[in-house]
Order: C-alpha cells, then structure tokens, then sequence
C-alpha cells in the first residue's frame, strides 16, 4: 500500500488537469513508534515547500500582461527573470516573464517591484513581534525553528530591519491627525506621563525613554485593594532625542484617539520632572481644561528611600499626612523641625533633595486624601506599570544588551501597539503602506 501525493493545476469549468506534479509518492509501513506516525516536522516543511512552489508558478504566470496598460498594444517578452521570494516558513525562486512595448512601458520582473517586497506579510508580522519581545539573536534562533532551518530571511541584522521599518511606519501612523479614531467626546480624560532609562551604547551610561498612558476615567476598573486594571487605553512612547517632537505629536493623537476634544477636561499625572510636564503642556490648547497633579506614588516612594532615625519617625510621617491632606506649607515647616532635630549629614542632604522636590512642585499638589474619597484618580500606580511592561521586560532588567535611541525607539512603537490593544488594526495600516496591489 501507498500514498500518491499530488498537486494539479486544471480548469474549473471542463475540469481538465492542465498541469501536474507528484509532490509524495511512497510506500506506507506501520509506524513502530510514535514519532514514525505521520510526517515528521522537516517532512511537513518539505510538502509546503514544493506544493507553495507549484502553487507560486501557477499564480505568477497571471501577472503576465499581454496588451499594455499604457498604450493598449501587444506586449513583447523579453526573456525570464529569477526573483526571490520569502514565505513564512519557506523561501522560493520565482520564475517572472519580463515584458515591454514599443512605447517605452516596461513591466515589473521582481516579486518586489509587483508587491512592493519580497517578504511575505505574516513573515514581516512574525519577525516584528518577535523581534519587539525579545532579543534579535533569539527571535532569529525561535524563527529558524519554526522552519527547521537556518533561513537568510530569519537573521539578527533582517529582524532588525524590520524592526526599524515596521516601527517607522506605526509611528506616522501614531502620530498622524488621521489615526485618531472617530470616537464620541468624553468630558474627561487621565493621561500617565513618566520616563524610563535603558542602557546606551558608547560613552552615555543611559538614556531616557518617555511614555504616555491616556484613558476615560470609566476604564479603570477596581480588581483589589493594591490592584486596578485598565478596559481601554492607548500607549504611546519615545526614545528620540528631538526636543520632544515625537512624543508630543504622539501623546495628542493618544489623546484624541480616546476622545479628547475643545470640551473635554484633561488630568495629567507625572513625577514631576519638567520633561514630563512639558508633554502634558503641549495639549493646552486642543482641550477644555488641562490639571496637573503630582504623582502620590512618586511622593510615597520618595519617602520610602529615606531611612529615618526612629526617634523621627512620627515627625516624618506627620510630614508625608500633610502631603496627603494638600497642605504643603505644614508639611514644609515640619521638614525644618525635622532637619534640626537630625545630626545625620547625609539624611539631612537627603530631606534638603525632598524639600526641594515639594517647592518645586507645590502647585501640583493636591488634597489626595479627598480625591480618593471622591473616587478620583490621583496616582499612576493604579494604572498600570506601563513603564515595567514596556521598557524593563525588554530593554532593562536581565537583559545587556545595550541601545541606541533609534533601535530602542522603534522598537518601542511596537510594544506601545500591543500594550494598547490596537496591533491588529496598526498592523493592517503597517501593511496597507508596507505592499502594494499587482497591476
């Protein structure tokens, strides 16, 4: 007994084979063990191979044009060009009938000069995900897997391009007027700025890198006492070093992607840094109304890392209640209690960096105790750690690689997609701009 396996090419209407080929042909013998039943996975990598291939020389012959698009006259052949062509999980050589007129058209010889690549999009897409969630050196290893063997297509330095080619385009994408979808105004929005640093390459020890979270109030959802959860939001970030400009633009498309409009009522959060609140400041004009309030979580940790005497503790605490309460000039009189009755140098220079911290943000401090009454949001850390799941679980923590701004930035954009829950419908966009339709 045995098993013919073929691929046929015929007419649908006559049901005459037009062309033929034998892709398997050969004797069934009982599987001894589980890994002979079936096809083993290099097997099933060869049956693709050749059945894409003949589905390729069949599909490539209807590109062939015989009258011109420009002038309308019979077109004339001019030999037949090799062009490459990546699959998914497969790379082919494809045969393409090269053409011309008298009129000077020339036809297009290459599977990219038909469709704008040679690399098919559910590979593009694969790369790029990959590539955006670990390193490029393993996204290759993961990738060459799947096809069980060592692909060109697959490498650290393509993923790479693709990583740099798929984040270019989500970020004009991102940032552009268009993007933003045409949802209803709401009256209210909360926007998380905040910074994270990833390690650079040559003399700069880091960089930072600058994030935006913007939701409806309405999205936040309570899981626990220590824990909310976001329904909806859109993620936007920025590793460049241009004055802000990427950022910028993108944090205003975020907002109006979430329904930001002249009527709507704008909260932004941050630690603090000018940075921050100049990204909150470039939407003044596009809203109704812009707050700013300085994180509690920022303020809570800043606290944390002071290792008050014990003997100062109930001061110090006293320090942070009125913080809590939005009476910044008690808290900051205390502080002077505080420091005189402290001999340590280095926790005095310590209190000195905090003191400075409140001044400077004192008119972004409020009565945090009554917003959390009024069940309003008054801390980033309820949010989300957008800042962790972005940068850290790729760019920071166990790993060493080291970055530029470009790479990380775009690298960036594409988390960003994903964490926002907006991929599919950024991907579909990526595409759309990335090929093109076959004449």
């Amino acid at each position: 007994m045995g098993i013919r396996v073929v691929a046929q090419n015929y007419n649908i209407e006559t049901g005459k084979i037009v062309e033929e080929v034998t892709i398997k042909d050969e004797k069934v013998s009982k599987a001894q063990t589980l890994k002979e039943l079936g096809y083993l996975h290099i097997e099933q990598i060869d049956f693709l191979q050749k059945i894409q291939e003949f589905k390729i020389s069949q599909q490539i012959q209807l590109n062939h044009l015989t009258k011109c698009p420009v002038c309308g006259l019979k077109t004339r052949k001019r030999g037949v060009f090799t062009s490459k062509f990546h699959a998914v999980l497969t790379d082919h050589k494809v045969s393409i009938q090269k053409t011309s007129c008298k009129c000077g058209w020339i036809g297009k010889a290459t599977i990219e000069g038909i469709y704008g690549s040679t690399i098919h999009p559910e590979l593009l897409k694969k790369q790029a995900l990959q590539g955006s969630k670990e390193s490029y050196k393993k996204s290759s290893i993961s990738l060459n897997a799947e096809s069980t063997g060592s692909r060109a297509i697959n490498s650290h330095s393509q993923i790479f391009k693709t990583i740099k080619l798929v984040g270019e385009s989500l970020e004009k994408i991102k940032s552009s007027e268009d993007c933003a979808n045409k949802v209803d105004s709401t009256k209210t929005l909360i926007a998380n700025i905040d910074g994270g640093h990833i390690k650079a390459r040559g003399t700069n020890r880091s960089f930072e890198a600058m994030i935006a979270t913007v939701y409806k109030p309405e999205s936040l959802k309570y899981v626990d006492k220590h824990h909310n959860t976001l329904t909806s939001k859109t993620i936007v970030a920025s590793a460049k070093d241009d004055k802000q400009g990427a950022i910028k633009a993108l944090f205003k498309t975020a907002c109006k992607t979430q329904g930001m409009d002249s009527s709507t009522n704008v909260t932004c959060l941050a630690d603090g840094a000018a940075n921050c609140w100049s990204i909150a400041h470039s939407i003044k004009d596009e809203c109704k109304n812009l707050t700013f309030i300085l994180d509690w979580f920022h303020i809570a940790m800043k606290f944390k890392n002071i290792a008050i005497p014990d003997d100062n503790k109930d001061l110090y605490g006293r320090i942070k209640w009125c913080l809590w309460h939005g009476r910044v000039d008690v808290s900051l009189i205390r502080m002077e209690q505080l420091k005189l009755s402290i001999e340590d140098v280095s926790i005095i220079t310590k209190l000195n960096k905090l003191t400075t911290y409140i001044k400077n943000n004192k008119d972004s401090i409020i009565n945090y105790s009554k917003r959390k009454r009024e069940n309003l949001t008054y801390t980033s850390n309820l949010a989300e750690g957008t800042v962790n799941t972005l940068i850290n679980e790729r760019q920071k923590g166990r790993q060493k690689m080291l970055w530029g701004r470009e790479g990380a930035h775009n690298v960036l954009q594409i988390r960003a997609s994903i964490r926002s829950k907006s991929w599919d419908n950024d991907w579909r966009k990526v595409e759309s701009k990335t090929y093109k339709i076959a004449a």
